[in-house]
C-alpha cells in the first residue's frame, strides 16, 4: 500500500473507524470485536510498514476489544515502534473512567513499548 495517501476506514458495529494521515497523527476509535481481528490489521499493518515519518501521534479510542483485536492492536504499535524512521512515538490512550481493564491494557503495552510515551485520558 502506498503510505503517501492517508488511510480512512468507516466504522461498524464490530470493526472502529481509522484515520492515519501522512503527516503522522494515526487515530482508531470505535469498537473492535471480529471473531478474527487479523483481516482489518492487515490493511493497518500494510499502511504503517512504510511510514516514513519523524513523528507520530496516535489517538487510540476503543470503547471495547476482544482478545484478538487486542493481540492486534498491540502488534501494530510494536511495528510502529520497530520503524527506525520514527523518532517520535506519543500514544494517547483514551478509556471510560471506570474501565479498570482497559486502562491496564493499556499499561501493559506501555510496559512492552520502551519507545512510546503513553497519555492516558479518561472520560465519563
Amino acid at each position: 500500500m502506498d503510505t503517501k495517501q492517508n488511510l480512512n476506514i468507516e466504522g461498524t458495529s464490530s470493526l472502529p473507524a481509522v484515520s492515519f494521515t501522512t503527516e503522522g497523527r494515526l487515530k482508531i476509535e470505535g469498537k473492535i470485536i471480529p471473531d478474527n481481528a487479523l483481516p482489518f490489521f492487515q490493511v493497518l499493518y500494510n499502511w504503517v510498514a512504510d511510514l516514513e515519518i519523524r513523528s507520530v501521534v496516535f489517538d487510540i479510542n476503543i470503547e471495547y476489544m476482544n482478545t484478538s483485536a487486542s493481540m492486534q492492536m498491540f502488534k501494530l504499535l510494536k511495528q510502529l515502534e520497530e520503524n527506525c524512521m520514527i523518532k517520535d512515538l506519543v500514544v494517547n490512550w483514551y478509556y471510560e473512567e471506570d474501565d479498570e481493564d482497559h486502562y491496564e491494557t493499556g499499561l501493559l503495552f506501555e510496559e512492552k513499548l520502551s519507545r512510546m510515551k503513553f497519555n492516558y485520558c479518561s472520560f465519563v
